[in-house]
């Protein structure tokens, strides 16, 4: 069996969250430019209803750390429930460092944490990363 070549392979399909409007659209549009699939929403509960209704075809999830109603580490949890092997990057604000983050969340939830404000090359190359694919 030949292996996949880059023209065969579809696009990583991700879930962009964060409840300020203007980021969710900067990161959609600049994660589409970079081929990506994305679904992108404001809001956590409906984010994580479209991610159960087809848990399978994501490979990685994009979300701030904190949201009302749902934070991000309690939807970065209920994603790992739902699919295991979907991928959690971290959007944060706040000044924290890798090894921070590792002691206060758990390694099984999150896979990754990225420092707002983030140039999209740099976030397009983490996600390449976190889904074992070179960067272009």
């Amino acid at each position: 069996m030949e292996a996949n070549t880059d023209k065969d392979k579809s696009p990583a399909r991700l879930l962009v969250i964060d409840d300020d409007p203007d980021t969710v659209n900067a990161l959609k549009l600049g994660l589409i430019n970079y081929g990506f699939l994305v679904d992108a929403f404001t809001d956590p509960e409906e984010a994580l209803q479209k991610f159960k209704s087809n848990a399978e075809s994501y490979s990685l999830m994009l979300l701030d750390i904190g949201m009302p109603a749902l934070s991000g580490i309690h939807l970065a949890k209920k994603v790992k429930e739902a699919n295991h092997n979907v991928k959690v990057l971290v959007l944060t604000g706040f000044g924290i460092r890798d090894i921070e983050f590792s002691k206060t969340f758990p390694p099984t939830q999150v896979d990754g944490i990225v420092q707002k404000p983030v140039r999209i090359r740099k976030l397009t190359d983490k996600i390449l990363s976190l889904l074992g694919e070179n960067k272009a």
